[in-house]
């Protein structure tokens, strides 16, 4: 048998873009209702990360879709006397409230931590920011390219062909959104073991110093910011990616200098375990040579021979995937990365899977993501609204 793990747990998001309602997605697929409060013109991110090759009444937005999957939606002004106080009274039946407003907006639209407790007091209230609710700069809106990768210094610790690496969309604050699920969750549980209502936060700042922190602990030792290595640089070969006779890459990642012997039989260059190159001391004083030789080595096969050669020997290695390598990959589908949406306009879709399994829960996508408004009527009846006071919030 399985359950819901979060079954009768009522969410409202007052949270736009990605990062806090990719958290809210995820209470969602394990059975949350979570309601989703937009402007009327929707939620900033709808149909701005789709693609621009497919026709709009094919397109189903499918990075909305990931982020807001099974939730419902109502449409309210917020900025209004009747909108705040309509969002006041939905939190008064809820559980959780995720929000991402700043300190100086939850203010002016009265829906701060006091104004939410004084509603419901045993509210679970999630806040989420670039920076935080305190300091200086806790009211300065955020992205993660921003808040996460820049200034948290990951952007600086990693090359680029033209300075700082530049990164993908999203992927600060769907890790970000994880720190926040977790933080619901123990608040959730705070609440249950005191019948108080709980305050917990999440930032993409500090979310991206935990994750940098492996870099971060030295440096408050030395205080000597990291240096990124190019591969004529390494500390390791083998720990460095190559490119193969097809024009396909995998990075090599075996951090402990006795793998060397096993590495130079399985690629079949014995002659790379004599001196110099016998020793890490010898590898890394001869580097710049190793490396070349290496680079010659490995684009005289294929990926896949290579792979036969590494798995062989041992030796970890992984493809350097593209995504849509990614997503064709048997190992990804294997963890059950991806999951089925049904869409009554667009059929059936794949989207990205929550990252972890319960195996005695039922915990997976539980419908497409809502329409700007859609259950508006429904969701404002549940929370003891009157026929008029519908009309006049829709």
């Amino acid at each position: 048998m399985t359950i819901d793990p979060l079954g009768g747990v009522r969410v409202l998001e007052i949270a736009n873009w990605a990062a806090a309602p990719s958290a809210g997605a995820i209470m969602s697929d394990l059975g949350a209702d979570v309601i989703k409060v937009e402007a009327p013109s929707g939620d900033g991110i709808r149909m701005k990360m789709r693609q621009a090759a497919v026709p709009p009444e094919e397109n189903p937005d499918h990075s909305f879709q990931f982020i807001n999957r099974g939730k419902r939606s109502v449409a309210l002004d917020i900025g209004s006397p009747a909108g705040g106080e309509a969002a006041r009274r939905l939190a008064a039946t809820c559980d959780v409230v995720i929000t991402n407003l700043v300190p100086d907006r939850r203010k002016r639209f009265g829906l701060d931590v006091e104004d939410l407790l004084g509603v419901k007091h045993d509210l679970v209230i999630a806040l989420f920011s670039g920076y935080g609710e305190e300091g200086d700069e806790a009211s300065r809106l955020g992205y993660d390219t921003t808040a996460f990768f820049a200034r948290s210094g990951i952007q600086a610790s990693i090359p680029g062909p033209e300075g700082p690496a530049r990164f993908r969309p999203g992927m600060g604050d769907h890790t970000s959104g994880l720190a926040l699920f977790g933080a619901i969750m123990t608040g959730l549980r705070v609440r249950d073991l005191t019948g108080e209502g709980q305050v917990v936060e999440a930032t993409l700042l500090r979310t991206a110093t935990w994750t940098l922190a492996i870099d971060l602990v030295p440096a408050v030792a030395d205080g000597k910011p990291v240096t990124p290595r190019t591969r004529h640089e390494t500390v390791s070969p083998l720990i460095e990616p190559f490119e193969c006779a097809d024009a396909h890459w995998l990075q090599l990642t075996n951090p402990d200098p006795h793998t060397w012997e096993r590495f130079c039989a399985a690629i079949r260059r014995p002659d790379l375990n004599e001196p110099p190159y016998d020793t890490p001391q010898g590898r890394f004083a001869n580097n710049s040579e190793l490396i070349d030789q290496l680079i010659a080595e490995f684009k005289s096969r294929t990926r896949i021979a290579w792979g036969h050669l590494l798995d062989a020997g041992r030796i970890t290695w992984a493809p350097i995937n593209n995504t849509v390598e990614a997503l064709n990959d048997p190992q990804v589908r294997a963890t059950g990365a991806f999951e089925p949406i049904e869409h009554p306009r667009y059929g059936t879709f794949d989207t990205v899977a929550s990252p972890f399994r319960v195996r005695t829960a039922n915990a997976g996508v539980r419908g497409p993501a809502p329409d700007v408004g859609q259950h508006n009527r429904e969701v404002l009846a549940e929370a003891g609204f009157s026929d008029s006071e519908i009309e006049v919030l829709s």
